[in-house]
């Protein structure tokens, strides 16, 4: 416990001093171990969305020696893994309306890991 404490108020300064590689570092670490919001969308062949999760406070993992990612759905206790085709934002500040727009997708219709294509009265 005192080993996690120290790494976490070292990180903690490293961050302070400007360093955007250390905040970078320090943001991924925390978003790691004690999870963080998140926007994230696998696409078809075509590229077009085919599922999106948004997600709060969840823990979103690398595949060792894989492209793919792993979490656990807080709602349902499911271990989810995608690989391929995906990308993700971690969500800063509550603002996942502004995180989905960077992924090309309506926050709106993310429904339950579907990507439910906005229909013109969504638009």
């Amino acid at each position: 416990m005192k080993k996690m404490f120290f790494v976490l108020i070292t990180l903690s300064m490293l961050s302070m001093t400007g360093c955007a590689g250390a905040s970078r570092g320090v943001s991924s670490w925390w978003a790691e171990t004690a999870g963080s919001d998140w926007i994230i969308v696998q696409y078809d062949y075509q590229m077009q969305p085919k599922c999106a999760w948004k997600l709060n406070g969840v823990s979103v993992t690398n595949e060792t020696h894989s492209d793919g990612i792993y979490w656990k759905d807080s709602v349902t206790g499911h271990l989810i893994h995608i690989s391929g085709w995906y990308n993700r934002v971690q969500v800063a500040n509550g603002r996942f309306d502004e995180a989905a727009k960077l992924l090309g997708v309506d926050i709106n219709s993310i429904q339950n890991g579907k990507y439910v294509v906005p229909t013109a009265s969504h638009k």
